[in-house]
């Protein structure tokens, strides 16, 4: 039987952190010992655990100061004792068969790690909207419910500190980029219900996860972050570059500069459909989510430009397109909402007859402003990751 030290990092959440207690205190197969890594600003947290009854099973209480979650976990794993190690946090509650399903799966199919499996919970109106355009219904690979070996997670590093947000994600990649073998259960193993309640506290969440998230998730190509922040910055100036430099007058003016950018853009994206075709796979890529920016600022100045170019602004002319920006504006609004309120939710087993008929509106423009939200998150993370060491 194995001998496992449970490691659960928390921060200022008492109430859902005792309920995470009180299920690992539960488990059909128990741990030796739970450590509780405790970051938070009160003795609230202390008090609780003072007063659980914890069935002969030790929970080590180790008050620490303010980390970040990577460095919590490894701090527990400092504290810990026993051979084999098993992560949890402070808002995801496990089922009473974690660690027996863990266990079990680890032996039947010769792991060295197993992952945990997550249900995200939805209680209020809003947290349905959030679960519809995050998570839905799918159960998701998690950091939190993992179980390996000691030996093991010296051997991958352990997380990465002084980051926020992301150090989960990039444990798990380093896993599967090792020799170890991983998996994680077919069905949910934990539930997480803490998901938020209030639009600005979203919209502030999710810009701050991914502006401390991106410098994990691009750390790994320096080069790809300034090709992408590269394109992106003549992509703002080429359009205005012989306005810059004085037309005509100038010996740095370029004939249809524009016209020759786009065209070499459409070449390279050709070249890479036809053989890189993995390229548009890496959703990790920042240089892919660079050319996506790209092609919404050339759409966008061709839809500024049309009746200019085309029709020579003669409202008479048959190629004249009244209110094309307004039109253009509207039609990839119109796409986004398709494509958040009812796409992404179904394709994360969210039930059409959920969404219809007019739900998925709501659900597409909540969606549409975490997206915004993110976006300047990531980029801004992006630039720190430049400028830092």
């Amino acid at each position: 039987m194995k001998e496992i030290s449970v490691i659960i990092p928390t921060y200022n959440f008492v109430e859902v952190t005792k309920k995470v207690i009180e299920a690992t205190l539960t488990q059909s197969f128990p741990p030796k010992e739970i450590i509780v890594v405790d970051s938070s600003e009160s003795n609230a947290i202390e008090n609780m655990i003072g007063n659980i009854d914890s069935n002969d099973i030790p929970i080590i209480y180790k008050r620490v100061k303010k980390l970040f979650p990577g460095e919590a976990r490894n701090a527990g794993v400092r504290f810990s004792t026993f051979k084999w190690l098993a992560f949890l946090d402070s808002k995801t509650i496990p089922e009473k068969y974690w660690l027996e399903k863990n266990i079990n799966l680890l032996l039947q199919r010769d792991l060295d790690v197993v992952f945990g499996s997550t249900q995200y919970l939805a209680i209020t109106e809003f947290q349905k909207c959030i679960k519809a355009c995050t998570h839905g219904n799918k159960i998701v690979e998690t950091t939190p419910g993992s179980l390996i070996n000691r030996s093991n997670f010296n051997l991958i590093g352990g997380f990465q500190e002084k980051v926020r947000t992301g150090d989960d994600m990039a444990w798990r990649q380093m896993v599967k980029a090792s020799e170890l073998k991983s998996e994680n259960p077919d069905q949910a193993t934990l539930s997480y219900s803490e998901l938020p309640t209030k639009l600005v506290d979203s919209l502030k969440r999710f810009f701050i996860y991914q502006l401390y998230g991106s410098k994990v998730n691009i750390q790994n190509s320096n080069k790809n972050i300034i090709l992408g922040l590269f394109l992106i910055l003549i992509t703002l100036i080429i359009p205005k570059w012989n306005f810059l430099v004085g037309f005509q007058d100038s010996s740095l003016y370029v004939p249809n500069i524009t016209t020759i950018y786009v065209t070499i853009l459409f070449l390279v994206a050709l070249f890479l459909a036809v053989f890189k075709k993995d390229f548009f796979t890496n959703k990790d890529s920042f240089l892919l989510f660079s050319l996506k920016i790209i092609l919404f600022i050339v759409l966008l100045f061709c839809a500024l430009r049309w009746n200019y170019i085309i029709a020579g602004f003669v409202e008479s002319s048959i190629y004249f397109v009244p209110h094309i920006t307004k039109l253009y504006l509207l039609l990839v609004l119109l796409i986004s909402l398709i494509y958040r309120g009812l796409y992404f939710p179904i394709k994360n087993d969210i039930s059409k007859e959920d969404l219809l008929p007019l739900w998925w509106i709501k659900v597409g423009i909540l969606g549409v402003l975490l997206d915004i939200a993110k976006a300047p998150g990531y980029i801004l993370g992006g630039i720190i990751k430049l400028l830092s060491r």
